[in-house]
C-alpha cells in the first residue's frame, strides 16, 4: 500500500493523550487525531492557551494533527432538539470546533455517531443532517472537511450523505466498530461506502464485545482482510491506531503499554507493505 501515513488517536495512547505529541514522535508515528474534550472541562482543545501548547509541540516534534474528534457527542446527542440545554451545547461546540481546526491547521473534523448521538429515528437523522450541514458550511470556508463515524449500513449512510448534501462531507471508516456493534463484515461496509470515505480511517481490534482490546490481527474483526481490501482498492491517506494500550483488557498482554503500541505499529507496517 503506497502513500500511507501512520498515526494514532491521542485518546488511545498511554496516558490517554497526555504528552501525545511527544509519544507519537518517540515511537515513529506521522500524525495524531486529537480529541476536543468534554463539556465539563469546557472543551480544553478550544482554549487559545492549549492551542499554543499544541502548536509548540507540533513544531518541536514534527507531528501532523490530521483530525479533531468531537468525542463529547458520545455523551451529548448531536441531534438534540431545539429548546434543550443539549442543543445549545451542540451548536456552540460546532462553531468552536471549526475555529480550533482552523488554528491548529487540522484538515478534518471527525464527528462520532455513537451512544447518545446514534441515529435511531427519522427525526434523529433529520436533526443530525442539519447539524452536519452547518458544520460543513462553516468548516468549508476554511477548506476543512467533515467526516461522520458511525455504524450505519451502506443504505443508511447513503441516505444521511444525501440529506447533508455537502461536497466536504465524508464517511470516517473504522476497522472494528461495524463488526463489534452490529456484527457486519467490515469489507461489506467498504464495498458499499468506499467512494464516500475520507482519506483517514481508524484501525483497532478485539474479541467480540471488547472494544480496542486486542493487538491488530489478533482479534475477531478481520483486520488483515480489511487491510488487504484497502490495498486492492488503492487507499491512500492516514491509518490511525485506535487501540487502548493502557486500558483493560489490552494492557494485560504486556508489562509496558508502550511495548503494545510499538508492536501494533510493527503489525500495521507489515500489513500495509
Amino acid at each position: 500500500m503506497k502513500d500511507i501515513k501512520i498515526g494514532a488517536c491521542d485518546w488511545g495512547l498511554p496516558g490517554n493523550g497526555l504528552y501525545a505529541t511527544q509519544i507519537a514522535a518517540e515511537v515513529g508515528l506521522d500524525a495524531l487525531s486529537l480529541k476536543i474534550g468534554l463539556y465539563e472541562s469546557d472543551y480544553p482543545l478550544t482554549q487559545p492557551e492549549m492551542q499554543k501548547i499544541y502548536l509548540s509541540e507540533q513544531q518541536k516534534y514534527g507531528i501532523e494533527y490530521c483530525a479533531i474528534a468531537l468525542n463529547d457527542f458520545d455523551n451529548i446527542p448531536m441531534h438534540a432538539r431545539k429548546g434543550t440545554k443539549e442543543y445549545d451545547i451542540v451548536w456552540n461546540l460546532l462553531g468552536r470546533a471549526v475555529q480550533t481546526a482552523r488554528v491548529l491547521g487540522v484538515p478534518i473534523i471527525q464527528v462520532p455517531g455513537f451512544a447518545a448521538s446514534e441515529v435511531k429515528t427519522e427525526e434523529d437523522m433529520e436533526h443530525s443532517a442539519r447539524a452536519l450541514q452547518y458544520l460543513c458550511d462553516t468548516a468549508g470556508e476554511y477548506g476543512i472537511s467533515v467526516a461522520g463515524e458511525n455504524v450505519m449500513n451502506p443504505e443508511e449512510f447513503h441516505k444521511l450523505h444525501s440529506m447533508v448534501d455537502r461536497k466536504n462531507f465524508y464517511l470516517y471508516f473504522d476497522s472494528q466498530n461495524y463488526y463489534l456493534n452490529r456484527g457486519y463484515r467490515e469489507t461489506d461496509i467498504l464495498e458499499g461506502l468506499f467512494p464516500l470515505m475520507c482519506n483517514q480511517l481508524h484501525v483497532k481490534d478485539g474479541a467480540k464485545g471488547a472494544l480496542s482490546g486486542s493487538l491488530l490481527g489478533t482479534g475477531e474483526s478481520g483486520f488483515f482482510e480489511t487491510v488487504a481490501w484497502l490495498d486492492r482498492h488503492s487507499f491512500t491517506g492516514y491509518i490511525l491506531l485506535e487501540n487502548y494500550y493502557d486500558q483493560l483488557p489490552l494492557r494485560t498482554q504486556a508489562e509496558n503499554p508502550y511495548d503494545l503500541l510499538r508492536e501494533d505499529i510493527r503489525i500495521l507496517k507489515k500489513a500495509i507493505s
